[in-house]
């Protein structure tokens, strides 16, 4: 699957970012939801999103995949809900 995935990524000409920015919009959308609902930090930006997700992409087939993909998957979650605290760099605080 992690194959399949990456042949959407953009580094795979027109038709792929073609296909990643469909994915983008998809992912955008369900961002503003969440913000708008209050469910997801407002402090994200989509990319940040994304960005986070592409460790989904580059689990080892042939390890313990399932375990990285359950951490992976609570960790992205957990840094997405609203009510988490950012880190002092994102507030602007640190020297």
């Amino acid at each position: 699957m992690s194959e399949a995935l990456r042949s959407v990524g953009p580094s795979n000409g027109a038709r792929a970012s073609e296909s990643y920015a469909q994915v983008f919009d998809t992912i955008d959308t369900f961002v503003a939801a969440g913000v708008a609902a209050g469910t997801i930090r407002s402090d994200l930006e989509t990319a940040d999103v994304v960005l986070a997700m592409g460790g989904l992409l580059r689990l080892d087939v042939s390890g313990d995949w399932k375990g990285q993909a359950d951490r992976q998957v609570r960790l992205l979650v957990d840094g997405l809900q609203a009510g988490t605290h950012p880190h002092p760099l994102n507030a602007g605080t640190a020297e």
